[in-house]
């Protein structure tokens, strides 16, 4: 057999070998996979959810403007009116109490008989009415004056129980006396609330006794505590007692001048309770004052 043959015959038997191995079993090629349909109802998770818009924040509120301090505008729409112009010089809450000037300045013992001027009267409750029985329980007579340097009170007190065991800060919480001082009527008249030029001043006439004679100040809060500078005298009486100060000007921060007015309240406390310190109740000459409302106040004026 030629070489030539041979080569065929082994051709012939490796094709039959191919074929024969493409039929075998597991020699199949394999089924291509499809991926199934995908469920609907798992949309939600797989698909990209929507990214809203972020809302921008919301802004913060712009903090409240503070007033600074204008001058209020007065009944008429004048700003800023002195002190002798007009309706701006007085309260209606009464008629003005009128202060003399005085040449001499009185004697501070205590002892009211050297008054003779104009006096006025303090038989208002307004404060614990129901514990005031009428003018015998209390009331008050008093005079005013002044000079270049001070101002001058003289106060005959009807009581008919005579009760002080208190001083400093609570001497209001006895027997004692009391005045309110706007010292700039015109620029702050419709203001209803205390400012720095408002005082409350207390005099106390002590017990006759230990307690001594006293000053204390209120108001304004930042100048709070006890005033050695007003001179302050006193003496029982058969129905009350009398009492005399002599104030300096400068206790109110005051240069007083001839027709000089100012918002004015005088008031009398009263405790009928022996052993206590308590304010029970509280007679005024003005009908309408608050103590934190100087516009219920009532008007002095220099003369």
């Amino acid at each position: 057999m030629s070489r030539r043959h041979v080569q065929r015959i082994l051709l012939i038997l490796l094709l039959a070998a191919t074929v024969a191995g493409c039929t075998l079993p597991g020699a199949a090629l394999p089924t291509p996979f499809t991926f199934p349909t995908p469920n609907l109802t798992l949309t939600a998770i797989f698909a990209p959810t929507e990214t809203s818009t972020p809302e921008p924040p919301t802004p913060e509120v712009p903090p409240t403007e503070t007033a600074t301090g204008a001058v209020p505008t007065l009944p008429g729409g004048t700003p800023g009116a002195t002190a002798t112009s007009g309706v701006y010089s007085s309260r209606p809450n009464g008629s003005p109490i009128t202060a003399p000037f005085m040449a001499a300045a009185p004697t501070i013992d205590g002892n009211t008989s050297e008054w003779t001027g104009a006096a006025y009267t303090a038989d208002r409750a307004t404060y614990g009415a129901a514990n005031w029985s009428g003018t015998s329980d209390l009331s008050a007579t008093y005079f005013l004056g002044w000079d270049t340097n001070h101002l001058y009170l003289a106060v005959r007190v009807r009581d008919d129980r005579f009760v002080q065991a208190a001083s400093g800060r609570y001497l209001y919480r006895g027997d004692s006396v009391e005045m309110l001082l706007d010292v700039n009527l015109a620029t702050d008249y419709t203001s209803n609330t205390l400012s720095s030029d408002d005082y409350q001043l207390g005099l106390s006439p002590g017990n006759f006794a230990s307690l001594p004679t006293e000053a204390y100040l209120w108001y304004p809060a930042s100048s709070e505590g006890a005033r050695t500078s007003v001179a302050v005298r006193a003496r029982t009486t058969t129905d009350g007692y009398e009492l005399e100060a002599s104030i300096p000007w400068s206790v109110f921060g005051v240069v007083p001048s001839d027709g000089s007015r100012f918002g004015f309240a005088f008031s009398v406390s009263d405790n009928d309770a022996p052993g206590t310190t308590t304010q029970q109740s509280l007679v005024s000459g003005v009908s309408t004052r608050r103590l934190t409302n100087p516009t219920t106040w009532g008007t002095l004026i220099l003369d």
